[in-house]
């Protein structure tokens, strides 16, 4: 326990470095951050696939069954990503829009069902349920717009990881376990 705590603290400060500066960049510049991303993804599995075709082609005796497939769909999978990632994205956008629309429905539910209840409010959780709903139906029936919302998102989260990573860092420099 005492190493994974000293190995998380050694590379704490690289970590919220690299989270801040990704954070910045998704913020400033959320396509092309998505971009490099998508070729980064894509040029790895590539690799993958060839370095492993080329070593199920020069050890066909001792290459295991799985070998070769798994070359074909490291480089299959590199083309996919290549080709189809705003796509992919954008039905999961459209995933992301229905789980809000269905917890708003949830939420303006609760409320209804709150409403019994003389001491407890139901009217913020109505508002919240309907807010939910909204928000999902604008995701929903437009999801390629919502992209770069939903980057600049992720690029607010990184960024506030980044700065909590600093934090804990300087506030734990010192601690010994």
């Amino acid at each position: 326990m005492t190493s994974i705590f000293k190995s998380m603290q050694r590379y704490a400060l690289l970590r919220s470095i690299a989270f801040i500066l990704l954070g910045i960049a998704t913020l400033l510049e959320p396509l092309q951050v998505f971009n490099l991303l998508v070729y980064i993804i894509a040029i790895y599995n590539a690799i993958l696939g060839i370095f492993n075709l080329i070593d199920a082609l020069r050890n066909k005796e001792n290459r295991s069954v799985f070998q070769l497939p798994l070359a074909f769909f490291y480089l299959i999978f590199a083309l996919i990503i290549y080709l189809f990632a705003g796509s992919i994205l954008s039905i999961i956008t459209i995933f992301i829009g229905i789980l809000l629309m269905i917890g708003g429905a949830t939420k303006i539910s609760q409320s209804f069902n709150l409403r019994q209840y003389v001491n407890l409010p139901w009217v913020p959780m109505l508002i919240y349920g309907l807010l939910l709903v909204v928000a999902g139906g604008l995701i929903m029936f437009n999801p390629f717009a919502t992209k770069l919302l939903l980057y600049q998102f992720f690029g607010i989260i990184l960024l506030i990881t980044g700065v909590s990573e600093l934090i804990a860092y300087f506030k734990f420099r010192n601690v010994e376990i």
